[in-house]
């Protein structure tokens, strides 16, 4: 029996979304059930940590699941879209579970934005080692004639 890789599947960033957004909803609720730490710095905004977190989490599987992709345009606005989506849902969820809006939980609003810098700079990346591997293997065949 063959096993197969989870790279070589071609898991749509849609599928990603709901997978990721349902594990930050059930992370939120695991927090919101956890006994406060007296005088930590996050215990007002824990789902805003939480979702950080996954936020990160999606930006390094959905990179690195994107190299399984055929088509890498579509798969880049799918990604995008997700994204943007997790980044927008997720806000509304973490604000309705902490009640602190975005603007008042701290540096949350730096780290959105360096989380999303950051994303579009691995999707850069892997699309760029992409175009790497395929010259490479476009180079391979004209040294063995097969073009």
């Amino acid at each position: 029996m063959a096993q197969s890789s989870i790279l070589d599947r071609q898991i749509s960033p849609y599928q990603q979304l709901m997978a990721v957004f349902g594990l930050t909803f059930i992370l939120m609720l695991s927090s919101r059930l956890m006994p406060a730490v007296p005088y930590s710095s996050t215990a007002g905004i824990m789902p805003w940590v939480v979702l950080c977190g996954m936020i990160l989490f999606f930006s390094l599987m959905n990179s690195i699941l994107s190299f399984a992709s055929n088509d890498g345009a579509k798969y880049w606005r799918d990604s995008i879209i997700s994204f943007a989506v997790l980044l927008i849902a997720g806000g509304f969820l973490a604000w309705g579970m902490s009640g602190v809006p975005i603007g008042e939980a701290g540096s949350v609003r730096w780290i959105y934005f360096v989380l999303t810098f950051g994303y579009l700079v691995f999707l850069s990346i892997v699309n760029l080692i992409k175009f790497f591997v395929f010259l490479a293997q476009r180079q391979d065949r004209r040294l063995r004639g097969e073009e």
